[in-house]
């Protein structure tokens, strides 16, 4: 009886687990508008109690250069940094002594995020979202969307995978079914580091 009871507990938690985890990649795919909305607001809520000039700066950032998937403000005041003689905002504490140790790269993968978010600021929200969940060009996996400009669009079979440049449109199309899987790895990814980023962040507020 406990055997069946224990059974039926696990079963349940996994299908919980599985909503949450389908709730958070239609919010994150721009579906969701209302979960979009208040994740919003709650970010822009958050920034809001930065003096005016950091709200300016750690708006056109937008991302941690530590996380690169995690929106700052989306986990509590983001911290500045002055790292080379650049201000840089990480998105915890816990983000503080690799950013501080990173150096010259800390600075350049943050001016990255920064050209990047501004080009991806010119798409219609839903594109923009999506593009953000997606992080990276699907063939040049190193590579921000829209730190190379206007990312590129593609449809392929009825899905949407953004590329960083024209150059990658025939390696994406030459093996559609390997694109996908790349666009849907990209996007796990992020929703992993959005799980890791909360797990470290309390861990470190714990200490």
């Amino acid at each position: 009886m406990m055997k069946a009871r224990f059974s039926l507990l696990v079963l349940a938690m996994a299908v919980l687990t599985s909503g949450l985890s389908a709730t958070w990649a239609t919010a994150h795919d721009g579906h969701d508008h209302e979960a979009m909305k208040k994740a919003e607001k709650k970010i822009s809520d958050t920034l809001a109690t930065l003096p005016a000039e950091d709200q300016k700066l750690a708006a056109a950032q937008r991302f941690c250069p530590m996380m690169a998937y995690s929106r700052l403000g989306a986990m509590g005041a983001p911290i500045k940094l002055i790292i080379e003689g650049k201000p840089v905002f990480v998105c915890c504490k816990g983000c503080v002594d690799d950013a501080q140790a990173g150096g010259a790269a800390t600075v350049k993968t943050t001016e990255k995020l920064k050209d990047a978010s501004a080009e991806l600021a010119k798409l219609p929200p839903a594109e923009r979202a999506a593009a953000e969940a997606q992080k990276y060009c699907a063939i040049n996996n190193t590579g921000f969307l829209g730190s190379m400009g206007a990312p590129i669009k593609l449809e392929i079979d009825g899905k949407p995978v953004y590329l960083c440049c024209g150059g990658c449109t025939k390696k994406a199309q030459a093996n559609p079914a390997a694109t996908l899987a790349k666009v849907e790895e990209l996007k796990k990814a992020g929703m992993k580091e959005d799980h890791e980023h909360a797990d470290h962040d309390h861990a470190d507020h714990k200490k």
